[in-house]
């Protein structure tokens, strides 16, 4: 039996709508950090956002984990070059850095990172020197390339590669304003690296101020002698790892004003905080058993990053302690041997379904050690917060949980048993807590685009018209005598002092001339 005409027509209609949904596809290059595994996590929901869309995604690996991340992400495409154990040692050397995390001083702590920071160098030097994948990724002609800026090898391969760049952070770029071409006035943007909100006092900032001024320059000179040799070898002689940087024609931050404090951005500046939150997956079977146990009183979730894989035994039993007091169930994840003081009221995981735990109707409080991910998670499931801030931008985070009214913060190094059951008791009965999680996930969630959509489509921007400059300052193309006006300001020095040297000569020249003519009089009289 032959196919009807209107068969026919649908199957040509549907064999010319799949040609433009193919024709549409573009190549997408990711260059993930080979640490910090909850930055990879949101860039590969990012990029599995953009598979959905119909686009190519491939991922820039080492030879050493590509398999693993091929399992797990089957969707993408992977290029894979060999780091000679670069990223194992990178691992290694975060995990004992962030075990110790309690113990360490600060120079101590200083040192891990540096050692952290030369392995990273030799890991994007082995990237960049790789000819062969060079080759075939130079082949491919990617239409945008996608980066974390913490691993700032991602903007010099863009540039490499002549592609447009998009960077998805949390912060400020390491490299600051003079990357994004938007002043940070300390006054009222406090730095990541202090715990202060926008509302200091005049010793705070004092302090912003010197801390702000000092990062800014110790880290600029840091990145220029770390990375300006590899971006004039694979760039260019004139070029520095601060110029590179500066042409990135898309930021996406992880911030959102709800839970973030406003500040000044350029058009190109694009905020999706929340770009991690997915929509809740059904529990699995046992532990929503286990959730659906609590009754009334409900669960807390407990975790502190992908990053913090084990404690001190005396920090176990403090949690483990305060734990066991309390009404609610608890989900803890954790690594190590099981604490002797464990109530029955506490299950143990290496690994948790977070968000979903996080959405569940039960949960009453989230103790966290204030990483991004999961505060926007929590902020978007309307969730209070007990935050045991460690490290990094996680003391700015926590300030910011408590400045919104979403929780308390608590000293990790210091914090007692009691104390820890204090501050979460504190949190799951008093309502005003819940209330305002409640208010401040319905302004999140209050937007024409969700995050993700947002991302998704600024980035398909990209990916349409190529470079931006019409979105991009033009101070980041400045001299700094140019953007702090030293010119303007010396050529307007020079004619003040013309005009007052003009006039001083002439007054002079007219008292000179007048006090002659008066001795000439007396003379003559």
């Amino acid at each position: 039996m032959g196919i009807g005409p209107k068969l026919r027509s649908s199957t040509i209609l549907l064999v010319f709508l799949g040609f433009l949904i193919r024709s549409s596809a573009e190549k997408v290059l990711m260059v993930p950090p080979p640490c910090y595994h909850s930055h990879w996590m949101t860039l590969a929901k990012l990029g599995r956002a953009l598979v959905d869309k119909g686009h190519t995604v491939t991922v820039v690996a080492s030879e050493d984990i590509v398999e693993k991340r091929r399992a797990e992400w089957p969707d993408f495409q992977f290029e894979a070059f060999q780091d000679q154990g670069t990223q194992a040692r990178i691992m290694e050397l975060q995990d004992k850095a962030y075990s110790l995390v309690e113990i360490l001083s600060v120079f101590e702590m200083r040192e891990e990172i540096v050692a952290e920071f030369g392995e990273l160098i030799k890991h994007c030097d082995l990237l960049l020197g790789d000819g062969k994948l060079q080759n075939r990724l130079r082949t491919s002609q990617y239409s945008v390339v996608i980066t974390d800026p913490i691993f700032d090898c991602g903007a010099i391969l863009s540039a490499h590669l002549d592609a447009p760049h998009v960077a998805v952070l949390r912060g400020d770029p390491f490299l600051d304003e003079t990357s994004t071409g938007v002043p940070i006035p300390p006054s009222y943007v406090p730095s990541l690296g202090t715990d202060f909100t926008d509302d200091m006092t005049f010793g705070q900032r004092v302090q912003n101020v010197a801390l702000s001024t000092f990062l800014s320059v110790v880290t600029r000179q840091d990145l220029s002698r770390a990375f300006d040799g590899l971006v004039r070898t694979y760039v260019g002689e004139n070029e520095t790892i601060q110029s590179v940087t500066s042409r990135t024609d898309l930021w996406l931050y992880r911030t959102d004003n709800v839970l973030d404090f406003p500040r000044p951005r350029m058009p190109n500046m694009v905020q999706v905080g929340g770009l991690n939150v997915l929509e809740a997956a059904p529990l699995a079977e046992d532990m929503e058993a286990f959730v659906q146990s609590s009754g009334d009183d409900g669960m807390i979730v407990v975790s502190f990053g992908s990053m913090f894989k084990t404690m001190s035994t005396e920090k176990q039993e403090v949690f483990a302690a305060a734990f066991a007091r309390l009404r609610q169930k608890v989900v803890w994840r954790y690594v190590g041997e099981k604490p002797t003081g464990l109530g029955n009221n506490t299950k143990l995981l290496a690994w948790l379904p977070q968000n979903d735990l996080l959405a569940h109707p039960k949960t009453r409080a989230f103790i966290t050690h204030a990483g991004s991910n999961g505060l926007y998670e929590a902020l978007h499931h309307g969730v209070p917060m007990v935050c045991l801030p460690l490290f990094s931008d996680q003391p700015a985070n926590a300030a910011r949980v408590v400045a919104r009214g979403l929780g308390v913060k608590l000293d990790f190094s210091t914090v007692t048993s009691d104390q820890l059951y204090q501050a979460v008791l504190h949190v799951v009965t008093n309502t005003s807590y819940r209330e305002t999680a409640a208010r401040l996930s319905r302004l999140h969630r209050d937007q024409p685009q969700s995050p993700m959509e947002r991302a998704v489509w600024w980035i398909e921007h990209v990916i349409k018209h190529g470079r931006l400059p019409h979105l991009r300052a033009r101070v980041v193309e400045l001299p700094w005598y140019q953007y702090y006006l030293l010119d303007v300001s010396a050529f307007l020095l020079a004619v003040c002092a013309a005009v007052l040297g003009i006039v001083w000569y002439s007054c002079s020249f007219f008292c000179r001339k007048i006090c002659c003519k008066s001795v000439g009089k007396l003379k003559s009289q």
